[in-house]
């Protein structure tokens, strides 16, 4: 081999590697989004399961609240799961809402919880 077709090798080696690298850092977000999305169905049980645990043992809304998000943060920290404490809050105030509409809560006893 002479010099000038070395020069064409690496030329095509980094050719090569321009392109390659692109396409996999797009590989591994697409599979971080695609983890995300497919734990999300499991972190929304976690939060029904957590909610019906702290249904029992807290008396006080709020305190219920903040008991299910530490635990699916300190879950979530523990797996190295990001979870969007905004979002999740607003999760959890829906499905409380959903529950209060499914049970048939009436506006006086929403008053009184």
């Amino acid at each position: 081999m002479d010099t000038n077709q070395i020069v064409q090798l690496i030329v095509a080696i980094l050719t090569g590697l321009a392109t390659c690298i692109p396409l996999a850092v797009k590989l591994v977000e697409y599979v971080k989004t695609a983890t995300k999305e497919k734990n999300w169905a499991n972190l929304l049980g976690l939060v029904m399961s957590l909610m019906e645990q702290a249904e029992k043992k807290f008396d006080d809304g709020a305190t219920r609240k903040e008991w299910v998000m530490a635990m699916v943060k300190a879950s979530a920290d523990y797996i190295n799961y990001p979870v969007d404490e905004d979002t999740l809050s607003k999760m959890i105030d829906s499905l409380c809402d959903m529950s209060k509409i499914v049970n048939g809560t009436t506006e006086q006893e929403v008053e009184t919880v």
